[in-house]
């Protein structure tokens, strides 16, 4: 978390800058979120400021100002005049890192922007700007230097006194500097126009980053945190970002650290955390062969978790079901395809383990030398892979290449140094960066050891043949089992030796692999991404269209189509249906953040660094649509089977300040595509047939240009059902499961009509028989029977209760004496009761047996015989009275009436 600032008047109204996840805004002191700056393109957040004068006047510095090795970089300011609700990039593109915005408390267009510049490399557009119409133009009223920017900014109220802290910082894959000379604090009296270097009662030696700000209560006084060679880090807890203070109440207190968001209203004795943020910031993502499937993330400084990708409940996921397995910075994730119960879990700098989901037990198995002289080298990230030829074989990424066939237990070298061998402690940061050594301030902070193994890929047709890539630039392939290697690098014709961050072996040919490389820790964030289909002889550029912007973090082929092709970038996912030749990306919901990792296992598993895991369930539409020219004008994709699963209730949800995300879909997912647009009145409809040819469920779906997705719930359709506000027992009624078998899906459109075959499965897990569930359903049937009959015979009964209040109006004070009207009153009364649709009606008593009848699979009861029994017995004698007043009562009623009105 980057940055908090909430609207001081109305402190509910709450703006959060997350470091690679955009900006989120609640309106209801954190109860729920929005994220209001998903359509834009860069989702990392330096700096959010409210102007004092109009609360509807918001700015946002993009790109970060932290200087981490996953540190992400933005593409300058934005503003928004209604209140964080639309935005617009007011410029200063170049920046990539933003520390803070400061708006005249007594002009919204007059602001001030502190550019740190970039992380990775010198630029010119660094320091402190100004604009003083509105963003419409920018001045550099402060600078220093291409390696030098500015990463924090006061003004006092008065407007014209601003104080500002120069930064000198540079990381590269190898190491960091965060200050030096032209680091330091300067002084504005005059608006910003000239600026004063401050020395006096300051560390008279170099000195890093400066946290600077104004008491609110006196703007003589200016508080500073200065980083020296002699400072003190004192934590409480990882990484504080932000904090804002309410002033009008400073009990109350808003902090942002990398665990999230925390609310204090007693001056931080006791603190609420914000748990329904969805920010996770995840390294990698892996899944397993259960049903649902778990999926197993490592993430920013907040360990390692596992968690179903859905579950059985009517409810929504929650936290609930998230199991903590490791510690630290979670990073690569593995799991045992032999045994589910185990899963390998790495933290940083090679610290790698087993962990047991049974027991929880976490054995650590890094791997150590045998020679007392040697000593591997890990990286940050380090690079796993359980062979995709023998699950008992797991690789693991030093310098060299190691792997294990028993968990870890003992460890065979597979290769020789596969890195450069430099002393990257020697290697120089750029130009105007001084070598460091013991004086550096910051030196090398948060880096880990350079030269080692980032990426590990071997070949599902041949064994043997592995692939891998190093954080100085290497690519490295043996085609027998590490025997012999080739030093592929050269062929690629890079000028640059940048960090390999992906390579990936085909599925479907030992030939054909793939390459990417990161070179954004060079200052060089264009995409890099390559494919061979020689066996690694000669490689060819497929990064086209790619965004020139966007480094490639890492790389999937689809199991079932080679040519479809996913690439998770610095600024979201692509995708390739013409294996590389173009590249597209999905828009819909998906927003522009850093894909880290891309699973395929029938759904597109997302692992984002900034907006946790996302889930494209089903991608067989992906799989098999056919996007050229010629293509038809209606498209009905492959329709996945489906398992009926029986739902259970969980108990009462939370609330909103709990984490809640909708539970994966258990129906069937028809999709299909539209080349055309229409006037909009032909209609889209659907129609599931079984076995027999009979329709058991028909559905409309949006008729508009594109693909288009409508879930069906593998359930028959009721000629009645009541609202579902009218819930039971069993919750809001519902129509029953279709019996296990093969439905035809039928598309009707645009004059068109197409077919798809799917399978329905009965739940595996169930303890019932086929005579059983044939039994169910047989009841079920009846009460599918009973429920259409009862909708005719209700229609008919409404009709007959309006004419006889309306008849019963007509008489008015000529009411008769005579029982006629009240006898009909009374039956009317009764039939009231009889037709009313909630519980315990008889159509309400119907439908809770059927919910009870879902909730097992077991054969129906005698008792939910004799309900059902007593249901049509209620029913047929309310019928049956109806019909009594249709045929003798009513007419009467309406001679009556006709007799009294028309004397």
């Amino acid at each position: 978390m980057d940055d908090i600032e909430a609207v001081p008047s109305d402190p509910r109204i709450i703006f959060v800058g997350t470091a690679s996840g955009g900006v989120f805004r609640t309106l209801n002191n954190g109860t729920t979120w929005q994220p209001v700056f998903d359509a834009q393109p860069a989702l990392s957040i330096g700096d959010i400021a409210i102007a004092p004068s109009d609360r509807n006047v918001i700015w946002v510095g993009t790109g970060e100002a932290n200087n981490r090795q996953s540190s992400t970089w933005g593409d300058g300011v934005y503003r928004s005049l209604d209140g964080g609700t639309t935005w617009q990039n007011m410029g200063l593109r170049e920046t990539q890192s933003i520390g803070r915005i400061v708006i005249d408390p007594r002009d919204a267009n007059t602001v001030f922007v502190a550019a740190v510049g970039h992380l990775f490399g010198p630029n010119e557009q660094r320091g402190l700007y100004r604009t003083r119409n509105g963003g419409k133009s920018w001045e550099k009223v402060l600078g220093v230097d291409t390696n030098t920017g500015v990463t924090d900014v006061a003004m006092a109220a008065d407007g014209r006194t601003l104080f500002a802290a120069t930064y000198l910082r540079r990381r590269r894959a190898w190491g960091f500097v965060g200050g030096g000379a032209t680091s330091g604090l300067w002084r504005s009296l005059d608006g910003g126009d000239s600026w004063q270097h401050i020395t006096s009662g300051l560390p008279d030696e170099d000195v890093g980053r400066i946290g600077i700000d104004i008491a609110k209560s006196d703007p003589n006084i200016v508080y500073a945190l200065i980083f020296t060679s002699d400072s003190v880090a004192v934590r409480v807890h990882p990484d504080h970002h932000a904090m804002w203070i309410d002033p009008s109440d400073p009990r109350h207190v808003m902090l942002g650290n990398d665990g999230g968001v925390y609310f204090t209203y007693d001056g931080g004795r006791q603190w609420d955390y914000v748990a329904n943020l969805p920010i996770g910031q995840f390294y990698d993502v892996a899944v397993d062969a259960r049903e649902p499937y778990w999926i197993y993330g490592g993430t920013q400084d907040n360990g390692t978790y596992a968690f179903p990708s859905g579950t059985y409940s009517r409810g929504p996921l929650t936290d609930d079901q998230v199991m903590h397995i490791g510690y630290g910075d979670g990073f690569q994730v593995a799991t045992d395809p032999a045994n589910s119960r185990f899963v390998y879990t790495n933290s940083q700098n090679g610290r790698g383990y087993v962990f047991d989901l049974v027991t929880r037990e976490e054995r650590r198995i890094t791997p150590v030398a045998a020679d007392r002289a040697e000593r591997y080298r890990f990286n940050w990230n380090t690079a796993i892979l359980v062979s995709p030829n023998d699950p008992h074989v797991y690789y693991y990424g030093a310098n060299r290449l190691l792997r294990t066939i028993d968990y870890g237990t003992t460890w065979q070298v597979m290769s020789p140094d596969l890195t450069r061998g430099q002393d990257w402690r020697k290697l120089p940061l750029g130009a105007g960066i001084p070598a460091r050594d013991r004086t550096t301030l910051s030196r090398d902070d948060g880096t880990s050891e350079y030269g080692n193994i980032t990426t590990i890929s071997e070949s599902p047709k041949a064994a043997g043949t592995i692939y891998v890539g190093t954080d100085d630039g290497n690519v490295q392939l043996t085609t027998d089992g590490g025997a012999h290697w080739t030093n592929l690098t050269a062929r690629f014709g890079l000028t640059t030796p940048h960090m390999v961050s992906s390579v990936l072996t085909s599925r479907f040919d030992a030939h054909v692999a793939y390459v990417a490389f990161d070179g954004h820790t060079d200052d060089d964030p264009k995409p890099y991404l390559f494919k061979t289909t020689d066996g690694g002889v000669t490689w060819t550029s497929i990064a086209s269209d790619l965004p020139a912007g966007g480094s490639v973090k890492t790389l999937t082929e689809d199991p079932r189509n080679p040519r479809l092709l996913f690439v998770g970038t610095e600024f979201g996912l692509f995708w390739s249906v013409d294996g590389g030749r173009h590249w597209t990306f999905p828009a819909g919901g998906l927003p522009h953040v850093m894909v880290d990792r891309a699973v395929i296992n029938g759904d597109l598993v997302l692992g984002t660094h900034g907006r946790g895991v996302i889930i494209l369930d089903d991608i067989a539409p992906l799989e098999t649509w056919d996007a050229s020219s010629s293509a038809a004008e209606v498209q009905l994709f492959p329709v996945r089977d489906a398992m009926e699963v029986y739902q259970w209730r969980d108990l009462p949800l939370p609330g909103a300040r709990t984490f809640m995300t909708p539970n994966k879909p258990l129906g069937a997912l028809i999709t299909y595509y539209l080349a055309k647009d229409t006037d909009g009145s032909a209609a889209v409809r659907i129609r599931v047939l079984g076995a027999d040819n009979k329709v058991v469920r028909e559905m409309a779906g949006p008729s508009t240009r594109g693909m288009h997705r409508v879930e069906w719930d593998l359930r028959t359709q009721f000629a009645f059902v009541p609202p579902p506000e009218d819930s039971g027992y069993y919750g809001p009624p519902r129509s029953p499961f279709v019996p296990p078998g093969d439905y035809t899906i039928e598309l009707v459109a645009r004059g068109t009509t197409l077919k798809r075959t799917m399978h329905v499965r009965a739940d595996p897990r169930v303890n019932t028989t086929p005579e059983a569930l044939r039994a169910r359903w047989n009841m079920m049937t009846q009460i599918d029977s009973t429920s259409r009959y009862f909708a005719d015979q209700r229609r008919t009964f409404v009709a007959i209760d309006s004419e006889y209040t309306r008849l019963v109006a007509a008489l008015g004070a000529k009411l008769p004496a005579d029982s006629l009207v009240s006898s009909i009153g009374a039956t009317l009364t009764t039939l009231r009761a009889r037709f009313g649709q909630s519980y315990p009606t008889p159509i309400g008593q119907a439908f809770d047996l059927l919910g009870g009848l879902e909730s097992s699979s077991a054969a129906p009861t005698e008792a939910e015989q004799r309900t059902l029994d007593v249901v049509k017995a209620d029913l047929n004698d309310a019928y049956a009275k109806l019909q009594a007043l249709i045929a003798t009562q009513m007419p009467r009623l309406r001679e009556l009436v006709r007799s009294r009105t028309t004397r």
